[in-house]
């Protein structure tokens, strides 16, 4: 053992030192990986990829120290290898997943608190993992969505748009002014501190209906409030018509009666 020592006292040194800088590589990054993460995924996704980013390192700086001082370490990475590949034909779905989740990480496409709509479920996310990002729908049901399927699949990130656009649809009497009905709503619009002036508020009669003349109500508001215009327009429509008098009017029929025959002799 001593004489080992004295032949290979070079390459065991190599060895300690090359363990002990990748300790300390390791930490700084799992540190940085830490507080990247933290501002993207959930703190146990943030910590989980944290640690195998440090114990990958490990591992590889163990292998260059064995092989540095002798140990021949080429039947545990066949045997590692044969084991990798047993184990990816068993977990092909978890490994898609995994692979996805990184790429997501690095795309952001998304974020906590922001409503997607992925196929047919929309909701808020409320936590980004790996394998997988959670989402409560409108009615405070939670989704739990593969990485691969958001990864493969197309998806809309509402909260991300700049503007979005709410529109409603509104009837006036035949009798009410028509630039007197637009200039009230258009008022009543631009007064709502998350409407935007650019692109500006829009009311134009659209089409003659059965009971009245039929207005569109346009207004665009960041991604962030369109919630809040989408259930306050029709409140903020109906206000600004009633403070200028104009009435939505109420279904209206016309009845005709048909005027009753003569019979022989003048009798009704």
């Amino acid at each position: 053992m001593l004489q080992w020592l004295q032949a290979h006292w070079l390459d065991l040194l190599y060895a300690i030192i090359v363990i002990v800088v990748a300790l300390f590589i390791s930490t700084i990054l799992e540190r940085a990986a830490k507080r990247a993460l933290l501002t993207r995924v959930s703190k146990s996704t943030a910590d989980n990829v944290a640690k195998l980013i440090r114990y990958s390192i490990l591992v590889v700086a163990v292998l260059i120290a064995l092989t540095s001082i002798g140990v021949d370490v080429t039947g545990a990475l066949i045997a590692g290898g044969f084991l990798g590949i047993v184990i990816g034909f068993a977990a092909q779905a978890s490994i898609s997943n995994f692979i996805s989740g990184l790429l997501l990480l690095l795309e952001r496409p998304f974020k906590i608190g922001d409503f997607i709509h992925v196929g047919d479920t929309i909701g808020m996310v409320v936590e980004i993992g790996i394998l997988s990002t959670t989402i409560v729908t409108w009615d405070g049901v939670k989704v739990r969505i593969p990485s691969s399927q958001l990864f493969n699949s197309s998806f809309r990130n509402y909260t991300a748009s700049r503007a979005r656009l709410v529109s409603v649809e509104v009837q006036i009497p035949y009798s009410a002014s028509i630039e007197k009905a637009v200039e009230a709503i258009e008022s009543k619009l631009r007064e709502q501190w998350y409407v935007l002036e650019e692109p500006r508020p829009m009311v134009f009669a659209k089409s003659f209906g059965g009971d009245g003349v039929v207005l569109e109500v346009r207004a665009w508001t960041p991604g962030s409030t369109w919630l809040m215009l989408y259930s306050s327009l029709p409140r903020l429509v109906k206000s600004a018509l009633d403070e200028v008098g104009i009435e939505i009017p109420f279904p209206q029929r016309v009845v005709w009666f048909a005027s009753p025959l003569k019979t022989e002799g003048g009798a009704k």
